[in-house]
């Protein structure tokens, strides 16, 4: 997959210096409190985030249903814990993206933070995966709700996870997971997250057939560059 970084002409790319695209709606678990679909579970909070911001009257609502229908298409999981073992990130958006719920996606560079900052204001929301440091299984395991914080003492796990981002500011982002918003610092970002990808929706399109900044949806496929 071709990186939004050799395309985006960062000198001429405008955005604001704080961008806040998460809404007030009822996200959900979408079953990750029960097997490992977090990457489908975040593409549909991207795409719920998307809806929310662009077509406000129109929500998408999605079950827990929904999500492991669509997690046993993509793995054959099959309710059986043998077949939960997860789903890459780029094998959700390849499939989303043959059956045309999405258009298009590219990764993004995690250590350009200013590209980052582009993508999620340009397309709404950023699909992300990073590796769980262990302070936050501890805090998991102990029935804590994650702090999200930053510790350069801090050691990985074999253990990844999944999360939508929905804004950014000066101190750091703000994302999705386990149906709550959280916010995490810049240098979390820098240290755990390995994968991130716009992704082009018609979730993201108004009925005026332009993005909430602007774009069509010929606009926003040529915002992408070519794989």
């Amino acid at each position: 997959m071709a990186s939004l970084s050799n395309h985006m002409n960062m000198k001429t790319v405008s955005y604001p210096k704080v961008r806040a695209w998460e809404r007030p709606i009822a996200l959900g678990m979408l079953a990750n409190d029960t097997v490992g679909d977090c990457t489908v579970a975040a593409m549909y909070h991207l795409r719920m985030t998307q809806r929310s911001v662009a077509q406000a009257a129109n929500s998408l609502v999605v079950t827990d249903a929904d999500a492991i229908r669509d997690y046993s298409a993509i793995t054959g999981y099959d309710g059986t814990d043998a077949t939960d073992n997860g789903a890459a990130c780029l094998d959700v958006i390849n499939w989303y993206k043959k059956g045309g719920v999405i258009l298009g996606a590219s990764t993004v560079d995690i250590q350009n933070i200013e590209m980052v900052k582009a993508a999620i204001n340009t397309f709404g929301c950023l699909y992300t995966g990073f590796t769980v440091p262990q302070s936050m299984v501890d805090q998991l395991q102990s029935g804590t709700d994650p702090d999200w914080s930053f510790s350069p003492s801090d050691h990985p796990t074999n253990n990844g996870h999944c999360v939508n981002l929905v804004g950014y500011g000066a101190d750091g982002v703000a994302l999705d997971s386990w149906g709550k918003v959280y916010r995490t610092s810049w240098e979390f970002w820098q240290q755990w997250f390995t994968e991130a990808y716009v992704i082009a929706s018609p979730d993201w399109i108004e009925a005026s057939k332009v993005s909430p900044t602007g774009l069509d949806m010929p606009g926003l496929l040529a915002a992408l560059p070519q794989s």
